[in-house]
């Protein structure tokens, strides 16, 4: 019996694409992007961005409002989704993710010597 890759490939990889179909549909539009380029304060942006789906990031947030807390949460956020995804994915997704993460790491260590010397100069 030959098998065609079409009638398996949910089987392996579904639940996946429903995760980058579902991520996909919650990125900023040019809209809400211009939006956010009038607001004139970060709790102008926090109010714009209660409208999307990064609405959970900015509400928990008890700390007064900084750049660095915008940073950090969204860093966070796209940290967890990476993760999430790679958790899920199977080779050779998987493989080429785990490049993607190794090369940062490795690009960060080699970073850490010159920062070092620098910050001592």
């Amino acid at each position: 019996m030959a098998t065609c890759p079409e009638l398996v490939f949910n089987v392996d990889h579904g639940y996946l694409e429903g995760l980058v179909r579902g991520m996909k549909a919650g990125i900023l539009t040019s809209t809400d992007y211009h939006n956010l380029a009038q607001c004139e304060t970060l709790d102008d942006m926090k109010l714009h961005l209660q409208s999307t789906d990064y609405s959970g990031l900015l509400s928990s947030a008890d700390e007064d409002l900084t750049v660095s807390l915008v940073d950090s949460k969204l860093r966070e956020n796209l940290v967890t989704e990476f993760s999430c995804l790679r958790s899920n994915a199977l080779p050779p997704l998987s493989t080429f993710l785990d490049y993607i993460t190794q090369d940062f790491s490795s690009m960060n260590m080699r970073a850490s010597p010159t920062l070092m010397v620098m910050h001592e100069v």
